[in-house]
């Protein structure tokens, strides 16, 4: 079940590619957010940010959102809000409840006809470890009806390597 918010002050009904960022106010999917960000106003295309909340399957998927998710998922997009605002392009930001995460992603993708879905990865393992990819980015490449943009910031690294461009928290 997916709610809808449009960003105030900008035509979201404007035409053009749409980007798809899988964004949850971690690091790598806020590079991520800016990155498609600069992209669509390059080509003139659509910012499609979607906020997962993952239910388990004793949670019906309609039960209302908490007051605690409700105050995350309104923090996530005004955040998100803040960083697509400075590119001047039009954004769509979508929260869905669902099983999984990487289905949610491939189906809006599919749904929203995206040219590209933008995703981040951090490499949570030890130096000189193998990447291990989680079951969401797994599930999204194997799926995924376009090309998938991956960030990734490797293990070591701190995270304001993936937040160059930082926008103030005021």
């Amino acid at each position: 079940m997916a709610s809808t918010f449009e960003q105030d002050g900008i035509d979201t009904k404007a035409g053009g590619p749409t980007l798809l960022v899988a964004y949850d106010g971690s690091p790598m999917s806020e590079a991520q957010l800016h990155l498609a960000s600069r992209s669509a106003n390059d080509i003139g295309g659509v910012v499609r940010v979607l906020y997962v909340v993952c239910r388990s399957r004793h949670i019906p998927l309609d039960v209302p959102f908490s007051r605690e998710e409700e105050a995350e998922t309104e923090a996530l997009f005004d955040r998100a809000e803040r960083i697509v605002t400075r590119y001047g392009v039009s954004c769509v930001m979508e929260v869905d409840r669902a099983r999984s995460v990487g289905e949610s992603i491939v189906a809006d993708a599919e749904e929203s006809g995206a040219r590209v879905i933008f995703m981040g990865l951090r490499d949570s393992n030890r130096l000189g470890t193998s990447l291990l990819i989680s079951g969401t980015l797994r599930h999204v490449l194997q799926n995924a009806p376009c090309p998938v943009q991956i960030g990734y910031l490797p293990a070591g690294l701190p995270e304001q390597f993936a937040l160059d461009d930082r926008v103030d928290d005021r």
